[in-house]
C-alpha cells in the first residue's frame, strides 16, 4: 500500500510538473480590431431649414431689425469678461516698479569726499534728478537719474560733462516712476 501511495503521489507530482512545462499560447488582442458604435453617445446637430425667401406683400408690415443687430436681445458677456481681463492686467501693471533703462555715471574713485561732492553737486544742479552711491570696496560710484530711453539720458549728459568730462550712459535698472517724473522736468525746460 505503501508503494502505490508512492507511485499515485509521484505520478501526480510528475504531471503537475510536465504540465508546467508545456508551451502557452497567449491571445493577442493587438491584432483584433476593436470595433463599437458611438453613434448612440455623439451629439447631433441640429439642423435649420434652409430659408426660403418670400417676397413681403404690400399688406403684411415688415418688422424692423434692432439697431445692434440680432444680439440685441443677448447681455454683453463678453463685456464683462473683457473688464475683469483687463482690470487683472493693470493690477499686474502696477505691481512693475522698475524696468531695464538707463543711467549716467558721473564719478568712480576711491575717495568718498570726492563721491558726496558729485553727489552734492547734482543735487544743487539737478533737483529732479536722483543721485545713487555704491561702495564696492575700494570703488564709490555715483549714478544719476532714472531714464527710460538713451535719448534722454544723452540730453542730460551734454550738462553733466561741463562739470564731470568722463561722465558715461550706462544701462540700469530705474524706477519707472522717477523716469516719468525726469520726463516731464525734462519737457518744461
Amino acid at each position: 500500500m505503501l508503494l502505490k501511495n508512492k507511485l499515485f503521489w509521484t505520478f501526480h507530482i510528475g504531471i503537475i510538473i510536465l504540465s508546467g512545462c508545456s508551451k502557452k499560447t497567449v491571445v493577442s488582442t493587438s491584432s483584433a480590431e476593436y470595433r463599437e458604435d458611438l453613434a448612440t453617445v455623439r451629439p447631433r446637430p441640429k439642423l435649420a431649414e434652409p430659408a426660403t425667401e418670400k417676397k413681403p406683400d404690400a399688406t403684411t408690415p415688415v418688422p424692423s431689425k434692432p439697431a445692434s443687430g440680432a444680439s440685441a436681445d443677448k447681455p454683453l458677456y463678453v463685456n464683462k469678461k473683457l473688464e475683469t481681463v483687463l482690470d487683472t492686467l493693470a493690477k499686474q501693471n502696477k505691481s512693475i516698479r522698475y524696468i531695464n533703462g538707463f543711467r549716467i555715471q558721473i564719478y568712480v574713485g576711491n575717495v568718498r569726499q570726492e563721491a558726496d561732492e558729485a553727489k552734492s553737486y547734482i543735487y544743487q544742479t539737478f533737483p529732479d534728478m536722483f543721485p545713487y552711491v555704491t561702495y564696492t570696496q575700494p570703488t564709490y560710484r555715483v549714478k544719476v537719474g532714472d531714464f527710460m530711453y538713451r535719448s534722454d539720458a544723452e540730453q542730460y549728459l551734454e550738462l553733466i560733462r561741463e562739470q564731470y568730462s568722463s561722465a558715461v550712459i550706462l544701462a540700469d535698472r530705474v524706477e519707472i516712476k522717477r523716469s516719468l517724473l525726469l520726463n516731464t522736468s525734462l519737457e518744461n525746460n
